[in-house]
């Protein structure tokens, strides 16, 4: 995107013009994903508010029924409350543009959340811009690829990072809400809602482990996060799941599901 002879590169000028002439108005999420698809290819783009711990809110998306009715309205009902870019936006990570490997702890492509839900999305990877929207408000612009498809790159994300404070300055134009009824409310963090989670089955070892392995950390990972060896860990897991009756990181991450899905309402 580097300016070459005083010019903007070709295409520029039309999508940028575009963008501004659609503000404010019902074309703006089209424009806007225009500019971006200057940036980078992706073959989705999902707009999403997150504000507090409520159901997050789509404000726009460009994917087929389908699609929709598990990357949008499933989503809503539960498995967002363990998606790696909400648990940044929670957590408080800095504004700006992430890939999905940016973000996610070791062993993240194995861990349950993504065999269960992500897989089921097709989407092979995605990188987002995250914008902060009142004082815990956030909205995403999740670009997605489909699977077979290369994952994004280093350069995929200077380019979105150099479009991020015009992006931030539309989107917040377009969609920024001041924080007031339920959006003013502040549940506790994730962390602190998994913590709830089997509280009165585990010991305080267990249900760390067990936090850590619904957050899609490796045994590896889990062991070095907690100071204790990885046979440890294992010897942990597996007293958690005979207690809490289940025989696979699939019913664990099932069982959670449903726990944080009563939570969020």
């Amino acid at each position: 995107m580097s300016i070459l002879a005083g010019q903007l590169p070709e295409g520029w000028v039309a999508a940028l013009a575009d963008l501004v002439g659609a503000m404010d108005g019902a074309r703006f999420p089209s424009a806007l994903r225009q500019v971006l698809a200057l940036c980078c290819q992706f073959d989705s783009l999902v707009i999403t508010r997150y504000a507090g711990t409520v159901p997050p809110q789509a404000l726009f998306h460009d994917l087929d029924d389908v699609q929709a009715a598990i990357t949008v309205a499933f989503y809503a009902t539960g498995p967002y409350l363990l998606d790696p870019f909400y648990h940044a936006c929670r957590n408080r990570q800095g504004p700006g543009v992430y890939r999905l490997r940016d973000i996610t702890a070791e062993g993240f492509f194995r861990s349950e959340y993504y065999r269960s839900f992500y897989r089921r999305t097709r989407i092979s990877d995605e990188i987002a811009l995250l914008i902060p929207n009142a004082a815990e408000g956030w909205i995403t612009l999740s670009l997605a690829r489909r699977f077979r498809r290369a994952p994004f790159t280093e350069a995929d994300a200077a380019a979105l990072k150099a479009v991020y404070p015009l992006a931030r300055g539309a989107v917040l134009r377009q969609w920024g809400t001041r924080a007031h009824g339920q959006h003013a409310e502040v549940d506790a963090d994730i962390e602190s809602r998994l913590a709830l989670f089997a509280a009165d089955q585990l010991s305080p070892r267990e249900a760390e482990v067990v936090q850590l392995i619904l957050s899609g950390h490796s045994t590896h990972a889990a062991a070095d996060a907690l100071g204790i060896s990885p046979g440890t860990v294992k010897v942990h897991r597996r007293h958690a799941y005979a207690k809490l009756n289940v025989g696979s990181q699939s019913e664990l991450f099932s069982l959670a599901t449903r726990f944080l899905m009563a939570q969020s309402g």
